[in-house]
């Protein structure tokens, strides 16, 4: 390999595998993700032009920072970052598991630095005592035998710690590998059903239509009201049906969805339609008529004089129960609007509310037929099971990277000519050496003290 070429590609590899490349990707990528709060995201061309103005809206849209996240603004730093990870996995990760591989044994044990001495009386087993303070202090050890004169005990905490860095950058690739499945591959749509009402597709962003590959029937819709009148929870009950088949029966609810054929229903709102015209009661003095009112139709009133739009409806209007806005106009000027409640006619003749109505007619609601429908988005993400399984795999990662600390213990007992043992105590740890040096100097002071 020529020498030119060589110290090129030493030079990239070297780069490629800096932690100063990840702290600005990281950093470019945060850039990017601040751009995209800020601009409006995969909305019409129009509405950049209306709010940047021509030129400034134009140019957002020419550089593609109106679909920012499948712009190469995104993506080449994306893909930068996961060479970036797989360069320092493939790099250090082989180095980290052989160092792994390799438990305490007497032979590397030779090498820690002594920490103490002790010497234990003769006439006794020294084993039960060392076991018991090690046990206690640092941890459960293991006991080898060089020879009949000596005793080594072993204790190794931490033995995995160098893997917590490399499971650390296979979960952020993980999570990287999921966001982009997610991007190129997840689809996302809304569902509007009617109760009793069947769908076998839903409606994507771009409105087009995609097939659901079963049936689904929104069987019953029932929402609960706080006294204020807010809606406290909303519940859709569905039925699935594959090949015309009954095969699963589910309840969906906010922050609760219903996953189904690998679709997932996440409730997003509901509303009321119409199941037909009102039934409104105009009074005047004695004198009442009956009226079909469709909604948002002019109807005039018997006596001519007058009139009236139903203009809405609400299932539940400031939790008073069902209600309809009506305009009602008589001569000149602008029409008279107010709502009417179905359970509370009384409300006509209180001045100041919204179901307060002037002159000497009075409108009351006989009958408002309607049906609850709900929303639903409809989202299939393959992704998020990446990026599930990447935020699990960190936790572990997590810990041996910063948890458990490196650390390494051996007490080696001698059998003196005299029946004496005496003991030294080896240990070491690159890292918490605070944490270390107390634990050692415990250990020590607990081995020194007299039977």
């Amino acid at each position: 390999m020529p020498p030119l070429f060589s110290d090129l590609t030493s030079r990239l590899w070297r780069n490629l595998t800096s932690i100063r490349l990840t702290v600005i990707l990281l950093l470019v990528l945060a850039l990017v993700a601040t751009v995209g709060t800020v601009v409006p995201q995969g909305e019409p061309v129009a509405r950049y032009l209306a709010r940047f103005g021509p030129g400034m809206g134009g140019f957002l849209v020419r550089i593609g920072l109106h679909h920012i996240y499948r712009s190469p603004w995104f993506l080449l730093p994306v893909a930068l970052l996961t060479l970036n990870l797989l360069a320092c996995l493939f790099r250090g990760l082989p180095q980290a598991l052989r160092r792994v591989a390799r438990p305490l044994t007497w032979e590397t044990a030779q090498s820690l630095p002594e920490r103490g001495r002790f010497s234990l009386p003769p006439g006794s087993d020294p084993t039960p005592r060392v076991l018991k303070a090690l046990r206690r202090e640092v941890g459960r050890p293991r006991v080898a035998s060089p020879n009949p004169n000596r005793i080594v005990f072993l204790v190794e905490r931490g033995r995995f710690r160098p893997l917590g860095p490399y499971i650390i950058h296979l979960s952020l690739l993980l999570i990287l590998v999921g966001g982009l499945v997610s991007l190129f591959c997840s689809v996302e749509g809304r569902l509007l059903l009617l109760e009793g009402e069947s769908a076998r597709s839903f409606v994507l962003s771009d409105r087009s239509e995609r097939p659901l590959g079963f049936e689904v029937r929104l069987d019953d819709f029932t929402v609960r009201f706080y006294e204020q009148g807010i809606p406290a929870e909303f519940r859709s009950d569905l039925t699935f049906f594959q090949n015309g088949r009954e095969v699963a029966k589910a309840a969906c609810r906010v922050n609760y969805p219903v996953t189904f054929g690998g679709l997932t229903f996440y409730q997003s709102s509901y509303g009321t339609r119409l199941d037909g015209p009102l039934t409104l009661k105009v009074c005047q003095g004695q004198d009442c008529h009956v009226l079909k009112a469709p909604l948002r139709q002019v109807l005039t009133l018997p006596d001519g004089k007058a009139q009236l739009i139903p203009v809405r409806v609400a299932s539940n209007l400031h939790g008073l129960g069902p209600a309809v806005q009506v305009a009602v106009k008589s001569g000149p000027g602008h029409p008279k609007v107010f709502w009417v409640s179905r359970n509370h006619p009384e409300l006509a003749d209180r001045a100041g509310t919204p179901f307060y109505q002037p002159g000497p007619r009075r409108v009351l609601l006989e009958d408002l037929p309607f049906k609850f429908y709900s929303v639903f988005q409809v989202r299939r993400d393959p992704g998020v099971w990446w990026v599930y399984s990447g935020f699990l795999l960190s936790l572990p990662g997590l810990c041996l990277a910063f948890l458990l600390p490196p650390q390494r213990w051996a007490v080696v007992l001698t059998q003196k000519p005299d029946g004496r043992w005496e003991g030294r105590l080896l240990g070491a740890s690159p890292r918490a050496r605070e944490t270390f040096t107390a634990k050692t100097n415990r250990l020590l002071a607990r081995l020194k003290q007299k039977l």
